[in-house]
């Protein structure tokens, strides 16, 4: 009995040591992967390609750009003295002045205008005339004039004292448009139908005059000049001597 028992019962199925090594349980047909599946680049290589070439694109279309308005330089320098003409016929100078000032811009404009005119002196000349303060010089007046009316003895004559060392800074060339626009600056206000884009605010507050007196000073200051009170030199007078040192000396 106990041997044809034997014979039904089945196999033990064999581990360890003993066992076959290709035998594995049915279920886990699939072998195990040591290494960890790599991940996808997904889209940063396009991404970086894409900026790489359109960095590439503006540099050369800058290029280009610049290339051409360099060659173009008196035709720009033109278009922007015929805007200028309408700035001044707009500012506060004196009449004499101003039509002064409006006469040699017209001159220069028509000696650009012809066909030999070298690039070079455009560009010295614009170079100079950006630097100029020819509206703001107007505005100085209009401030004077303020301080003249409305401050006592003293404060006045300090005041004029400043103000003139600023109109000095300017005749000798240290003081450019920036820093008179920086002067007046507590007296202004934005003005998108005034070709300059700010005007002088109405009616002017002494507070603000004190501010653009402490401002001047401090420019006269900067470029050590005497504190005294310097004579007010025409800006025709000063615009006619800086396009004579365009075609004599260059630009900056």
């Amino acid at each position: 009995m106990s041997s044809a028992n034997d014979e039904n019962e089945p196999a033990p199925e064999l581990t360890g040591a003993g066992a076959d090594p290709d035998s594995r349980p049915a279920g886990d047909s699939k072998p195990q992967s040591s290494t960890p599946e790599q991940q996808e680049p997904g889209c940063m290589p396009i991404v970086v390609a894409c900026t790489l070439l359109m960095g590439i694109v503006s540099f050369v279309f800058c290029g280009v750009t610049t290339w051409v308005l360099f060659q173009k330089r008196t035709e720009v320098a033109i278009r922007t003295l015929v805007g200028y003409v309408d700035v001044i016929e707009q500012s506060l100078l004196p009449p004499d002045e101003k039509k002064s000032v409006i006469a040699q811009l017209e001159s220069t404009i028509k000696e650009m205008r012809a066909d030999d005119y070298p690039q070079e002196k455009a560009s010295a000349v614009m170079q100079r005339l950006v630097r100029l303060p020819i509206p703001q010089y107007g505005e100085l007046d209009v401030i004077d004039s303020f301080v003249k009316e409305n401050f006592d003895d003293e404060e006045r004559d300090d005041a004029l004292k400043q103000i003139s060392r600023l109109r000095r800074a300017i005749e000798l060339g240290k003081a450019t448009v920036i820093d008179v626009n920086d002067v007046l600056l507590p007296t202004t206000q934005v003005d998108t139908t005034h070709p300059l884009g700010r005007v002088l605010k109405q009616p002017l507050a002494a507070e603000n005059i004190r501010e653009v007196v402490q401002r001047a000073k401090l420019i006269g200051d900067r470029e050590k000049l005497t504190d005294q009170t310097f004579a007010r030199e025409p800006i025709d007078v000063i615009l006619k001597r800086e396009l004579k040192a365009a075609v004599d000396q260059g630009g900056f």
